[in-house]
């Protein structure tokens, strides 16, 4: 089964795009069952930061997010698109 590509688009309170930024960067490369992470990027614009992450399931990716990215102290929003692969 191939993974399935992520992109997570994060609103972020004023002034804690660095804190967050950090908090997102010193999670481990596999940081919940069936996730890895790929890069995190700041955005200009309505998003904040992108997080490019795979899962194996959606579920998974599901968790990834409310457990893990949700609760940040300075998330205020996420928006998670799956992608198409580019193979």
């Amino acid at each position: 089964m191939n993974m399935v590509e992520y992109l997570l688009l994060l609103k972020i309170s004023p002034g804690k795009i660095i804190d967050v930024l950090d908090t997102l960067r010193s999670l481990p490369s596999k940081p919940t069952t069936g996730v890895n992470l790929d890069y995190t990027m700041n955005i200009f614009g309505t998003w904040d930061v992108g997080l490019w992450f795979k899962a194996d399931k959606p579920d998974e990716a599901l968790d990834f997010v409310h457990k893990k990215v949700k609760d940040i102290t300075g998330v205020d929003e996420v928006y998670a698109v799956p992608t198409f692969p580019r193979e």
